[in-house]
């Protein structure tokens, strides 16, 4: 049977909802990052099955919930202050956020097209082996290598300092003021703490997971009830003073709306969390849709809340000057200057960006042991080798390593906002490749069976932000300053992914990767 039909006759049996139509569905499926390209120009070549099948587990509620929780993170705990002194005015950082829901949901809405009509574990790299066959597997070996070194690990690196930071605030009840190298020793702490725990202790780090997760998403809620019951009942809020002349002051340079938007994003990333997993999702056709694109509206929901939350308790002023600890200064505001406001709350703020990190490194470690797998990382023996704890240790390690040099080596000052800039650029690119993917592949894969398919509008919104996202940090901002440069974060990324081009001829074309791969090994001896 040619490969596209298999291809096809694979899809139509994930759309059955039988136990029979699953069980067939789980042998035909792959893992994450586990799987060679769609359509190579290899035509010889099959898809390489991985070692070991996973079952099919995650059903609405519990895609759903891992959605909610992987988007909920640091970001929307410590970024409204750099968005509101980016775009200068209350009313327009509340137009961002809204902004950033609308184009997230937007390309939720491409990413559930892509994933019901190519519904395999993978996410970008499935996609971009679909659309763009030749080079043999360069976008998709791009992707995989961006995320491994610059886009997990800066983002688990912020949020590694941004837990340092609350758990500062907790130990001198001060928001600001602490050494920034005492913050980042505690995140390197932290991310060693939760690569020990998913590499020992894993059924405990399991559990702890969940409980932070639980904790996020309580806390989140917490704001929002704290923010509007303290503005009922207390005449000093700062709500007329936040909103009576809400555009006052704001920016009308470009350049400020896309540093904005990389901090909005970065509040909303992890919504395509569940395309990397569909193997794991029963009945994805279904159950991709709801709960991706459920789990996102109830965050953007949250979000939008939380920042009326803040500038009805905490004037413009008070939110600039609070740096990374937004939350914390706001529970000092709402509670007074007293234990929970200044020593409790910010705990738990700290343990609910700890519960990120957790989810980051179970996430960023499962990407390097496929990616070796696969044959994409040189010493796939080790990375791809499962230790005696039932974990990835040693690609564990090498996450921890990557997300410890990026606490350490930015220069003092703006770690956090370089942090977010340098992962964001490579995300956008392959965000805006993948949508764009999926136009090419209606053109080129007018076979393939699409039963959710995307508006016109929602394609084109993520294509052209990514074109201003990939374009506008280049272009010099009206206050240039501080002590990394504004073009810093840009040609880091930039640079790192035309280096990939050179790593992708050696370890594919010289090397040959993918034929020789621990995949490849275990198919041969199968």
């Amino acid at each position: 049977m040619p490969h596209d039909d298999i291809q096809l006759r694979e899809y139509r049996i994930l759309e059955g909802n039988s136990e029979e139509d699953d069980n067939n569905a789980r042998s035909n499926s792959t893992s994450s990052f586990g799987a060679s390209s769609l359509f190579s120009n290899d035509h010889d070549s099959e898809r390489v099955q991985p070692a070991e099948e996973l079952e099919r587990r995650l059903g609405l509620w519990s895609g759903m919930a891992i959605v909610i929780g992987t988007i909920i993170g640091s970001g929307i705990f410590s970024t409204p202050s750099l968005i509101l002194a980016a775009v200068g005015s209350v009313g327009m950082s509340m137009a961002v956020w809204v902004l950033g829901a609308a184009v997230s949901i937007c390309g939720c809405i491409a990413y559930v097209e892509l994933g019901t009509m190519l519904p395999r574990s993978g996410g970008e790299k499935e996609y971009l082996d679909a659309a763009y066959p030749r080079p043999r597997a360069l976008l998709a070996f791009l992707f995989c290598l961006s995320s491994i070194f610059i886009c997990s690990p800066s983002a688990l690196a912020a949020d590694s300092v941004v837990t340092g930071t609350y758990f500062m605030y907790a130990a001198t009840g001060r928001a600001s003021g602490h050494s920034e190298w005492a913050q980042r020793t505690i995140g390197v702490a932290v991310a060693v703490f939760c690569t020990l725990m998913h590499g020992i202790f894993v059924r405990g780090a399991i559990r702890l997971q969940s409980a932070l997760t639980a904790v996020k998403v309580l806390l989140l809620l917490l704001v929002v009830f704290v923010g509007f019951a303290t503005a009922l009942v207390r005449k000093d809020a700062a709500a007329p003073q936040s909103f009576s002349h809400a555009f006052a002051g704001t920016s009308t340079h470009p350049s400020a709306y896309s540093s904005a938007l990389f901090k909005v994003f970065f509040a909303y990333s992890g919504y395509t969390s569940l395309n990397y997993s569909i193997d794991e999702l029963k009945n994805p056709v279904r159950n991709l849709p709801r709960a991706a694109l459920g789990g996102l509206f109830v965050t953007a929901v949250l979000y939008v809340l939380s920042n009326v939350a803040y500038f009805l308790i905490l004037d413009p002023e008070s939110i600039r000057s609070s740096g990374t600890a937004v939350a914390g200064v706001f529970f000092s505001s709402a509670f007074g200057e007293e234990a929970v406001g200044q020593r409790v709350v910010p705990v738990f703020i700290g343990l609910a960006t700890l519960g990120n990190v957790m989810c980051g490194v179970f996430s960023a470690s499962r990407i390097i042991f496929e990616a070796a797998r696969e044959g994409y990382l040189p010493l796939d023996r080790y990375l791809g080798k499962i230790s005696s704890f039932q974990s990835p240790l040693w690609a564990l390690s090498v996450s921890c390593l990557l997300i410890v040099l990026f606490i350490v080596t930015p220069p003092p000052g703006e770690a956090y906002s370089f942090l977010i800039d340098i992962g964001g650029y490579p995300l956008w690119l392959f965000y805006g490749l993948s949508v764009a993917g999926l136009l090419v592949l209606r053109r080129t894969r007018k076979d393939l069976i699409r039963p959710f398919k995307a508006w016109n509008i929602a394609n084109a919104v993520p294509i052209l932000v990514a074109v201003f996202m990939c374009v506008v940090p280049f272009v010099k901002p009206e206050a240039a300053g501080g002590s990394i440069p504004y073009w810093a974060a840009p040609l880091s990324a930039v640079s790192f992914v035309l280096l990939s081009c050179i790593l992708w001829y050696i370890q594919i074309v010289v090397r040959r990767g993918l034929e020789l791969s621990h995949n490849s090994r275990h198919q041969e001896f199968k």
